[in-house]
């Protein structure tokens, strides 16, 4: 889950945002678009089915991660689906951290993204 007091960036990839398992899972129904978790279980075999439970609670609650039930066969089960891809994941972001800069620092947060994008 993204929480401004978690960033790290000097970590590699997701993991700057979000958890080892959370980036993992976002990474694993990007590539299938929609998963059960004993599917998403057994592709992270190193992790138990309640680790991967806890982690999509934690990216449904988030807002990463939708959760639907399917009710054909004799079963009930969830099916876990991102809410969007990764440009829209990285758009969400940076809405959450720009925020939070211009709350601390003002409009000259933005002058000065507007200086970097014109940089490049």
């Amino acid at each position: 889950m993204v929480k401004i007091e978690r960033i790290n960036l000097e970590k590699e990839g997701l993991i700057k945002f979000f958890s080892p398992n959370e980036a993992r899972v976002l990474e694993l129904l990007w590539e299938n678009n929609k998963m059960t978790s004993p599917e998403i279980q057994q592709k992270c075999n190193d992790l138990s089915l309640a680790c991967v439970s806890g982690t999509l609670d934690r990216l449904i609650k988030s807002g990463f991660v939708n959760r639907t039930i399917d009710e054909t066969g004799s079963r009930l089960r969830y099916i876990y689906t991102p809410v969007g891809n990764r440009e829209r994941v990285g758009n969400k972001i940076c809405e959450k951290i720009i925020d939070c800069l211009v709350d601390t620092f003002g409009t000259s947060t933005i002058e000065t993204i507007k200086k970097k994008s014109k940089k490049k």
